[in-house]
């Protein structure tokens, strides 16, 4: 009976592994002044790596006073990493200079998650100048993932900091695809599976002077896991062990 009960215990613990297959959410609009008031913050230590930036946002390098730009902030939630990194394209095509841009995290002391109020994350492509703090023309912010996830939510914040003040009719661009721009973006039938995931200013034309595009910042993604093979192997293994537990029980011989 010891040797059922251990097998039981082993494939229960093995199957569960599977099921809790990781499922994170980051919050990059949950940001106060300088990361207080129970803000969501990088893994890294803070000014290690990157800096506290102009009037309390998070940069990944400090455009204040610094004469380079780049870096990153990494956001780590049930084990999976986000890795945020910025961009700037100054041709708006696939022959156009692409070169490094600051990601920060803009904060807002009004921040409410219930009432869509807040900021998130964007992108810096001019030294010293801390007025375009979010993604804008010729410039991406992207994700690395350390696994692959697939993107199930993605949450988006305007220039305002809350979901109402977008240009009607405007786009993005999700992985090169336009997706039009709102608080919560519709995702349709397509899955973003992977580990980079790039969130674009749309610099095609509406009609002359006029883009596409609107700024916003990305205030928040959930993404799930993908298990690993090692996972399944734990999952199918776990079946085999319940299979032969079952085996092993003694029939119910007793009279009705």
């Amino acid at each position: 009976m010891k040797t059922d009960r251990l097998i039981v215990f082993m494939a229960l613990f093995s199957t569960a592994a599977f099921a809790s297959a990781a499922t994170a959410t980051y919050d990059f609009s949950n940001l106060k002044a300088n990361g207080s008031g129970g803000s969501f913050l990088p893994s890294e230590t803070l000014n290690a790596g990157y800096w506290k930036c102009t009037s309390g946002d998070l940069c990944s390098s400090n455009i204040d006073h610094s004469d380079t730009l780049g870096g990153d902030l990494k956001y780590t939630v049930n084990g999976i990493t986000a890795t945020a990194t910025g961009s700037y394209n100054d041709g708006f095509s696939s022959g156009g200079l692409s070169t490094v841009a600051s990601v920060v995290q803009d904060h807002e002391d009004n921040y409410s998650a219930h009432n869509k109020i807040g900021a998130g994350l964007g992108v810096y492509h001019k030294i010293g100048d801390t007025s375009d703090d979010n993604v804008t023309v010729g410039e991406t912010l992207k994700l690395t993932f350390s696994k692959v996830v697939t993107l199930s939510a993605i949450s988006l914040r305007s220039d305002g900091h809350n979901t109402t003040n977008f240009a009607a009719g405007s786009t993005f661009l999700l992985n090169g695809s336009p997706l039009k721009l709102a608080g919560t973006p519709y995702l349709g039938d397509h899955q973003y599976t992977g580990t980079v995931f790039t969130f674009t200013f749309d610099n095609s034309l509406r009609h002359k002077g006029t883009y596409n595009g609107d700024q916003f910042y990305l205030g928040g993604v959930t993404v799930s896991a993908i298990p690993e093979n090692d996972t399944w192997a734990m999952m199918v293994g776990g079946l085999g062990l319940l299979a032969i537990a079952a085996r092993r029980r003694p029939a119910d011989t007793r009279l009705g």
